[in-house]
């Protein structure tokens, strides 16, 4: 097999592994924002708040799930110690730009959409997947 087919083959693998964590990941986010949107919907007031709130909580424990199924199974990176901080700051610093566009698309699509909370949160899972894919794949673990 020459060596642009073998590339070919891993990248393709790559997008497979991608999906597989991202599933996962989506379920693992997803599940943690209704959980904590239930739990702070019982104590903040106005409705806003809990969401926004759960929104914020959840993705930092969403980012940092999937930072380690990236790292270790889709990329498979082999950066350790120091090398490995940096490249976990270039994943965080990838998912700062969804973050960001979740946060300012939540309150449109629950305010001005009229969407619950959970059915606008699931349609910007879907929206940040395909930007989270393209600042990973070139930009938190690209190749040396």
């Amino acid at each position: 097999m020459s060596e642009e087919n073998k590339s070919s083959v891993r990248e393709h693998r790559t997008k497979i592994r991608f999906l597989i964590v991202g599933v996962w990941n989506t379920a693992f986010g997803y599940g943690a924002f209704l959980f904590l949107y239930w739990l702070f919907d019982l104590f903040l007031s106005p409705r806003f708040m809990a969401y926004m709130a759960a929104s914020i909580i959840g993705n930092i424990l969403a980012v940092t799930n999937a930072f380690f199924f990236h790292k270790y199974y889709t990329f498979q990176s082999p950066e350790r110690g120091g090398a490995a901080l940096k490249e976990y700051f270039r994943f965080v610093g990838t998912y700062v730009f969804t973050f960001i566009l979740s946060l300012i698309l939540l309150p449109i699509f629950v305010e001005l959409a009229c969407l619950t909370p959970q059915v606008a949160a699931a349609v910007i899972i879907l929206i940040c997947t395909v930007f989270s894919y393209i600042g990973h794949s070139r930009f938190s673990f690209r190749s040396r």
